[in-house]
């Protein structure tokens, strides 16, 4: 297998290929698919109706390569046709939760929403994030994405051993004198990051603080991260500065090129 590689080709037929000549060798996949009836131009889009049963195939094809303690997230957002907000990535939730593990739905909370255009509408300022895993013994590191503590009770503790612990609920019956403060702690599932306001020629370019948060919170040093929709990079581009080993697949060329492009500029 060629790893630390962006190769041209559908993704269902590398992926059955990889399969019969590795097995299971994914430790993470992190990627966001052509959205629905979204970049016609770019992918040749897919009927809101048909993505469901779309993505079920492609996540079937992932979970395949994918080790038992592997994970895949899913970025995606549901667009409004003409008003309305679409359903179709919560069918593919649904879909998905019949056969695989669905863990949990991250928010990527955008500091730079674009304006929707719409006088009925505020700005579109979150992705969903969603984690699904293969079995229930997928592996996470929270200790690799620690933030800091927003707690009202830091800095409690010195005032605790100054006077004594006092036995005070908050209303959950959680005992208060029990709790003991840190300044780094496990973080929100609220992942807070500006867009790619890179101009890089690609139209959907997440930020690489997105796919390196879910590779330090779910890999290893040396284990290995797919994207069988790379688009601009930026998934090979977070796995080679944390570490980690990387394949990424496109069917368009010039995403190929361009994806290896950037990845040469950031070696």
């Amino acid at each position: 297998m060629k790893i630390d590689t962006i190769v041209c080709s559908d993704c269902s037929e590398y992926l059955s290929s990889l399969y019969k000549q590795e097995g299971e060798v994914i430790d993470l996949t992190v990627t966001s698919p052509p959205y629905a009836q979204q970049r016609s131009g770019t992918y040749g889009g897919i009927s809101e109706k048909d993505f469901p049963e779309w993505m079920l195939m492609r996540t079937r094809e992932i979970m395949k390569v994918t080790k038992p303690h592997g994970s895949f997230i899913l970025n995606i957002k549901e667009h409004v046709n003409k008003g309305v907000r679409s359903l179709y990535v919560l069918e593919t939730i649904l879909l998905l939760s019949k056969e695989f593990i669905y863990v949990d739905e991250f928010i990527w909370n955008k500091t730079n929403p674009f304006p929707t255009g719409s006088r009925k509408r505020l700005k579109d300022g979150f992705e969903r994030c969603l984690h699904f895993a293969k079995t229930p013994n997928y592996q996470f590191f929270p200790n690799n994405v620690l933030a800091e503590s927003t707690s009202k009770y830091a800095g409690t503790n010195e005032r605790r051993k100054n006077k004594g612990a006092h036995n005070v609920n908050n209303g959950s019956g959680m005992n208060m004198s029990k709790r003991i403060t840190v300044e780094l702690v496990r973080p929100s599932n609220v992942i807070t990051l500006p867009s790619s306001s890179l101009n890089i020629g690609h139209p959907a370019a997440y930020p690489v603080g997105l796919p390196e948060f879910f590779i330090k919170l779910m890999t290893k040093e040396g284990d290995t991260v797919l994207d069988p929709f790379i688009g601009s990079g930026t998934t090979a581009i977070a796995a080679y500065r944390t570490n980690r080993r990387y394949i990424g697949i496109d069917q368009k060329i010039e995403y190929v090129n361009l994806s290896n492009k950037r990845l040469s500029q950031e070696k």
